[in-house]
Order: C-alpha cells, then sequence, then structure tokens
C-alpha cells in the first residue's frame, strides 16, 4: 500500500449538502430502482432474440460483455446516495469502524464460507478511510486484491485466500 492522502479518510461533508443529497436519494431512488426493472426486462427481452442467434461462434462472450456493461453503467445503488445513517454518522469513527468490522466478518452477508472476493464502496468506510480496512482486513482473513487495480476513494476490493 502506497502511503498517500487517497488512502486517509475523505473530507467530512458538510450537512446542508447532505441533507440535500438524503432528500434527493428520498425521491429519487424508487425512480431509479423502478428503471433498473426495466432495463433488467429490456435485457431479458433483448436476451430472448439473441439467444436465437446464439448459435453462432462468439456472440455469447459479446453478449456477456455487453450485459457486464449495461449494468455497470447503470449501478443498482448509485454513489452519490445518501441513507439514514450515513447522515446521522457523519465524520463519526466508531460508527464507521463498527460498519467495517460488520462487513469484514461478513456479519451482514449470508453464511458462505466460499466467498472469496469482497469489494466494499466508500460507504461502507468513510469516517476511517481505505486505509484503515487494509489495516484491519487481515484479522478478519481477508487481504487486498494484488491484482486489481482499484481506486481507494471509490472502494476497496479484498480477496480470502484459499
Amino acid at each position: 500500500m502506497h502511503r498517500d492522502a487517497s488512502w486517509d479518510p475523505p473530507p467530512v461533508r458538510g450537512s446542508a449538502r447532505l441533507t440535500a443529497q438524503f432528500l434527493l436519494t428520498v425521491v429519487y431512488a424508487p425512480v431509479h430502482w423502478v428503471l433498473c426493472a426495466a432495463l433488467a426486462l429490456v435485457v431479458i427481452a433483448c436476451g430472448v432474440v439473441l439467444e436465437l442467434i446464439s448459435w453462432i461462434p462468439g456472440v455469447e462472450a459479446g453478449l456477456k460483455k455487453l450485459v457486464d456493461v449495461v449494468f455497470g453503467v447503470v449501478p443498482f445503488w448509485p454513489r452519490w446516495f445518501v441513507t439514514l445513517p450515513e447522515l446521522r454518522h457523519e465524520g463519526d469513527t466508531d460508527f464507521y469502524r463498527a460498519r467495517v468490522h460488520h462487513e469484514l466478518s461478513g456479519s451482514g452477508r449470508p453464511v458462505n464460507t466460499r466467498t472469496r472476493a469482497l469489494s466494499l464502496p466508500l460507504r461502507k468506510y468513510r469516517a476511517v478511510g481505505a486505509g484503515y480496512v487494509v489495516r484491519t482486513a487481515p484479522a478478519h482473513n481477508w487481504t487486498p486484491d494484488p491484482g486489481n487495480a482499484y481506486d481507494p476513494r471509490r472502494e476497496v476490493e479484498l480477496l480470502r485466500p484459499v
């Protein structure tokens, strides 16, 4: 891990900005999820038609890439969304430490020992920084993903050794 500012916690956001983002999230989130569902239905409908031509060599791999690109561009939970816990605990390092430990211990996910990869978005470690996640990950049997060039200002990719 290189020691630079991207591994430190980002600055605390202002309460007015955070409140505005929360209100926009409350208003826009249902609309966004309906649009995501509509996009999924369009992909499924196109998939039925494209399944007929999938016997052509190479088409299936291209279709998988297309679906990955489409759903990579339109995330189910955009980064700018703000939840009520984020609004209430902005800058609270104890809350975010507990949140990181909760995610790393697997308490928030179904028990599956086969899970080998974990991607933590910034919203999970905002007040403690990516450096804290990387320092505490080995205690929970996680290591930073060396093969993935991720941006610690957006997310941290972790792997569980076999």
